[in-house]
């Protein structure tokens, strides 16, 4: 029996999940989310940290070489030495240790036990037993590692290269051993993986040594790290799991819902990318607490939920997730200072219209105790003024006594009861919050921003349209794909909001107010069974489909330490996907959902109530034709559903399609205008 039984540690006591370098690349983000400050701007990116850690590595390995010693270093003068480089100040007292330790864990969550080493070391028995490894992790380190894998009663002492600066491909470290324990190499017995290091090498000394390489672990190990090799392999084979996974969890669909849920699965990346970067945005600006603002947030907070499971990123805890059940309507009236036409401008100058009977819903005063007044103003229930801002009639009706005090106790009463809904959501707790909803404006977020003017509101979003309203200056907003406020240009992406609202909607409906039950605050939801029609039919399949696949990557963003900007041109790429090329399903949910409309039309407008020809052909002459048709295609905008509708004529399809065209380039040519002005005022 030899005396001496030495073993390899990595891909023969232990394996990895993923590829070794995936450790090192989990302490750059680490290091980045967490002290990013105080990090030189250069450095600022992960994989940049990433890299320049492997400088210092080789530094650090060409002085130990020129010292006599083999090229090997310990991890806390790695760190130290990688952190004299990147810190634009004095480096925190004990960062080096703090991170060895961090990535000691990552090493912990990330190995497992080799499924068939113990069994293989039962043939091949020794008096005494100890790990030999080449690694920057000291041997007290690794048994640590080992221990927290059960395997400390198998081998409870070793030895690390970094430990005497020698390592086993130059065999001086099989020397060292037999001088301190006093044997001779045929004493000694070593196994391990590689076949230059742990075979070759010590067999030159006279050593017994073993290649263990069992074909299976081996091949899938290969297999794991060839996913590091690009983000676009890795990327690629995630997706062809998560379309195995779809087609099996669809068996026995109908076809309709098949297809949803195929969707849903190709589309998750734009759900991933943005959950991910609100859990990236939530550690680098210190968020308090994030709230998911219905409807679409509900869906978002599940993903986000599925992605975060632990409620950490990087090893930096995420704060506290809710739903926060807002909405327009149950924020805009609590929010405006005094009933008044100035107020009321902020919804005015984002619809540009204003229906009678809307603008009593919005102010929550009952339009019946005012219809001797309006008859006297000249104004009817069903009027939908234009340029509301301006109208002599609407003014006066602010300027009348009786209906200014009514709309006063209004927003008195919602205020209280807001206010009450967000004291028990936990908002006034906290100084920095962070929102996640859909997009287009951030308009909610401007509503809770005004009311309550002592918290800062950071508001993430998926795309941003241009602001049109003075924001709060305890608002601050980014989105995740698309943001026209950072780009001169109008993004075509846009034109189909809605569908992606309807893709990302919630069964429960939408808030209309909230009321106090036993002084508990609790929404009002009202919920539209013809809209949750399509929810079913397609939108829940579809979302089904993309938690499918958030679940699935979630293993894949961990172990190979994805950021949110690596995964923001797939996230571009689906979007625009999804507007250019659509499902039929979707196209179909789309035109036949109702689109509930309380603050312009005050109406609900249905999508595929299409002109007529004859309405089309005659709007060049004709006003009331000209306004019906720029409506519609106002109001639609995604002029690829009416490209896809199966229920209109070739022909009426295709004049309709040029009218579309027509409005996009006239609307192109105004945008256009403006931007020139806007420079020259610029340099007057």
């Amino acid at each position: 029996m030899y005396k001496i039984r030495t073993i390899d540690v990595w891909d023969t006591l232990l394996r990895r999940d993923c590829h070794p370098e995936c450790i090192k690349l989990a302490t750059a983000h680490h290091l980045l989310f967490g002290w990013r400050d105080q990090i030189k701007p250069d450095f600022r990116d992960g994989w940049v940290l990433y890299k320049s850690r492997l400088d210092a590595e080789r530094m650090l390995a060409v002085q130990a070489k020129a010292g006599g010693k083999d090229d090997e270093y310990e991890i806390t003068e790695v760190l130290a030495q990688w952190f004299a480089a990147i810190f634009a100040e004095t480096v925190p007292p004990g960062l080096p240790n703090r991170l060895a330790e961090f990535e000691l864990s990552v090493e912990i969550d990330r190995s497992f036990v080799d499924s068939d080493i113990v069994e293989f070391l039962r043939s091949h028995e020794a008096e005494k037993t100890i790990f030999l490894s080449d690694f920057y992790m000291s041997g007290e380190m690794l048994r640590r590692l080992l221990s927290a894998k059960g395997l400390n009663m198998l081998v409870a002492e070793g030895m690390s290269s970094c430990d005497v600066g020698l390592n086993k491909r130059s065999g001086q470290i099989f020397r060292h051993v037999h001088s301190i324990l006093a044997i001779s190499p045929q004493e000694h017995m070593h196994i391990g993986d590689n076949e230059w290091s742990d075979v070759a090498s010590p067999r030159a000394l006279g050593v017994h040594a073993l290649h263990y390489l069992p074909e299976s672990a081996h091949a899938e190990r290969l297999a794991r790290e060839r996913l590091f090799s690009s983000r676009e392999v890795l990327f690629e084979h995630i997706r062809g799991e998560c379309l195995t996974l779809a087609q099996n969890e669809s068996e026995g669909f109908p076809a309709k819902q098949a297809a949803a849920l195929s969707l849903g699965v190709q589309a998750a990346p734009l759900f991933i990318g943005f959950a991910l970067w609100i859990a990236e945005q939530a550690v680098l600006h210190k968020l308090d607490r994030l709230y998911f603002f219905t409807r679409e947030g509900e869906f978002f907070h599940k993903v986000f939920s599925t992605l975060f499971p632990q409620g950490r990123l990087f090893g930096h805890d995420l704060p506290s997730a809710d739903i926060l059940e807002v909405s327009r309507l149950s924020t805009f009236a609590p929010s405006m200072r005094e009933a008044s036409i100035q107020e009321m401008s902020r919804i005015w100058s984002l619809f540009k219209v204003q229906s009678v009977s809307g603008l009593f819903t919005t102010l929550g005063v009952d339009i019946g105790m005012f219809s001797k007044l309006l008859d006297k103003l000249g104004l009817k229930k069903s009027d939908v003024i234009t340029d509301p801002e301006s109208n002599p009639e609407l003014r006066r009706l602010f300027e009348t006594p009786a209906f200014a005090e009514a709309v006063e106790n209004s927003l008195a009463s919602q205020a209280g009861l807001l206010q009450s809904y967000l004291k028990q959501s936990g908002v006034y707790d906290c100084n920095r919050v962070g929102i996640i909803d859909i997009g287009w404006r951030g308009t909610i977020q401007d509503n809770i921003s005004l009311f309550v003017p002592d918290v800062h509101f950071y508001g993430m979003y998926l795309g941003l349209r241009r602001f049109i309203n003075v924001q709060p200056g305890n608002a601050s907003k980014e989105a995740y794909v698309a943001d026209e406020n950072t780009s001169s240009a109008s993004n075509s992406l846009f034109t189909n909001f809605a569908a992606m609202e309807l893709l990302c909607n919630s069964p429960r409906g939408s808030v209309v107010g909230y009321s106090l039950d036993d002084g508990h605050a609790k929404a009002q939801r009202h919920v539209d069974r013809e809209e949750n029609a399509a929810y079913d039919e397609f939108v829940k399949p579809f979302q089904e489909g993309v938690l499918l696949a958030a679940k699935h990557w979630q293993s894949y963003l961990e172990r190979y330490v994805v950021s949110s900007s690596e995964l923001h041109t797939v996230a571009l790429h689906v979007w625009d996907k999804l507007r250019r090329t659509p499902e039929h399903g979707l196209v179909e949910a789309y035109l036949r959902t109702p689109q509930q409309d309380i603050f312009g039309y005050g109406e609900i407008f249905s999508r595929n109530q299409y002109p007529s020809l004859s309405t089309i052909f005659l709007s060049p002459i004709l006003a009331a034709r000209r306004r019906e048709l720029i409506e519609f295609i106002r109001r639609v905008q995604w002029s690829e559903a009416i490209e896809n509708a199966k229920e209109i004529g070739p022909i009426h399809r295709t004049v309709l399609l040029l009218a579309f065209r027509a409005a996009h380039l006239v609307k192109r040519a105004a945008l256009k205008a403006r931007l020139v002005k806007r420079s020259k005022n610029a340099q007057m």
